[in-house]
């Protein structure tokens, strides 16, 4: 469903249900969308759960179109959950109405390469929140972060879930602490529909399930100045958790990863015959020649870039970052041991890895086009370099997918399945806050 479609349809559902139902005006994006949320129930716990964290994962503005008509419709389930819900089924619509041209499909990879916008961190309204540490002192919070704001100033919250929807693979589920009572439910709610759990080499504390690494982007950025390493990576501000957890130090966050596409070998967990370094030095690889081609390109054309996009802004931001690598602080590569990096890869591993490394770099070159084509749209000189810019970026493109298309087997999740996986969590997840305050509710 489009914004558009999905903002409608909470109009409707408020004036079905008055009594059940609220809507909440929380301000506007930074180019003027509204933004509103959904207020559900009187419930004794407060939970807070949002769509769109990232403007190319729609999946969780399915979920919370789903979950609301059906909590709006059940006055006795509503009563028995016991949580006051407030739901945003899209927190970046700016970010989400440019890639709505994948959202009625085809549902491939190149497809959604063609219609990829992916919000930057300075711009991303789930990164931006104020906080200070050590030195680092962040207060410029984006329109988005600021309509989080606003909500979260208000109401202390037992539980929030961002709706994240990654690409390739399998299910991750990120959680703010070790909470092992989950591990199975999660588990089985995901093999139930034939979701198989996400491999990430050396981040994982049980299968499909990560830990949240919270404020260890800040302490990473302390201790690396510290050390006199230089240049860092450019911090913009708190995530939403760690702003919750100012009023709420005990709140709990979980956050379902599904995927978009896979190979039926991501359920494969015997050794294959590449070694976990090997593996490690594809995904490099790959990046770098990706980099590469990307600066090449951009190089070439930005003389000639004038008028302002969000696909310029984007493939600037990605091009100086390029230009000027930086000591990572906000997901560095994980440290595996020398016994890790010895032995053989899963065919799980190595086909989720290389997957998500072949696949994820047709995304920007696809962003890239669509910076071309703004460009081109709007000048009458200079036509001819950014035209052979253009086709270049288009060849490889097509060059990439064929790879992909010849190395993996893409298979698409059904939607109603990575929707009923991801609501699995979120209920199981909102029974264990229950249980942990009151010792009762997880079953």
């Amino acid at each position: 469903m489009t914004t558009g479609e999905l903002s409608t349809s909470s109009g409707r559902l408020a004036k079905e249900h008055p009594q059940t139902v609220k809507l909440v005006d929380l301000g506007n994006s930074a180019h003027g969308e509204p933004i509103r949320c959904l207020k559900i129930g009187e419930g004794r716990h407060n939970a807070l759960v949002y769509g769109f964290p990232n403007p190319e994962e729609p999946l969780g503005g399915l979920l919370l179109e789903y979950f609301s008509r059906k909590l709006a419709e059940n006055e006795s389930l509503l009563r028995e959950l016991d949580y006051t819900w407030y739901m945003i089924k899209c927190i970046d619509p700016d970010g989400a109405k440019l890639n709505e041209g994948y959202l009625k499909g085809p549902f491939t990879p190149v497809q959604f390469a063609k219609n990829y916008y992916r919000t930057p961190l300075p711009l991303w309204g789930e990164k931006n929140f104020p906080y200070r540490y050590g030195d680092l002192d962040f207060n410029n919070p984006v329109p988005e972060t600021r309509a989080l704001m606003k909500l979260m100033d208000q109401t202390s919250f037992d539980f929030i879930s961002s709706l994240h929807n990654m690409k390739w693979g399998g299910i991750t589920w990120q959680v703010s602490e070790p909470c092992p009572e989950l591990y199975a439910p999660l588990q089985q709610v995901a093999k139930s529909y034939k979701v198989p759990p996400r491999k990430r080499p050396g981040a994982m504390i049980a299968p499909g399930i990560q830990l949240a690494e919270h404020f260890k982007p800040v302490r990473n950025h302390v201790n690396a100045k510290m050390a006199g390493k230089r240049p860092l990576q450019e911090l913009t501000g708190a995530s939403t958790y760690e702003y919750a957890a100012l009023a709420n130090p005990h709140i709990f966050q979980m956050v379902p990863e599904c995927c978009t596409w896979y190979d039926v070998r991501c359920w494969d967990d015997r050794p294959s015959d590449t070694s976990m370094s090997d593996l490690i030095k594809y995904t490099r690889q790959v990046s770098s020649e990706n980099n590469k081609f990307l600066l090449s390109i951009f190089d070439k054309a930005e003389p000639l870039l004038k008028s302002p996009s969000p696909f310029l802004y984007m493939i600037r931001y990605t091009a100086n970052e390029v230009r000027t690598p930086k000591v990572a602080v906000i997901e560095p590569s994980p440290v595996l041991s020398e016994k890790e990096l010895e032995r053989p890869a899963t065919v799980a591993e190595k086909v989720e890895t290389e997957g998500r490394a072949d696949i994820y770099r047709m995304f920007d070159v696809g962003a890239m086009i669509r910076m071309l084509d703004h460009q081109l749209a709007q000048r009458s000189d200079g036509k001819s370099t950014l035209e052979a810019c253009r086709s270049e970026v288009i060849c490889k493109l097509e060059e990439w997918n064929r790879i992909a298309e010849k190395k993996y087997e893409y298979r698409s999740y059904q939607l109603r399945d990575l929707v009923a996986v991801c609501l699995g969590g979120i209920l199981y997840s909102t029974e264990y806050v229950k249980w942990k305050k009151t010792g009762k509710g997880l079953s």
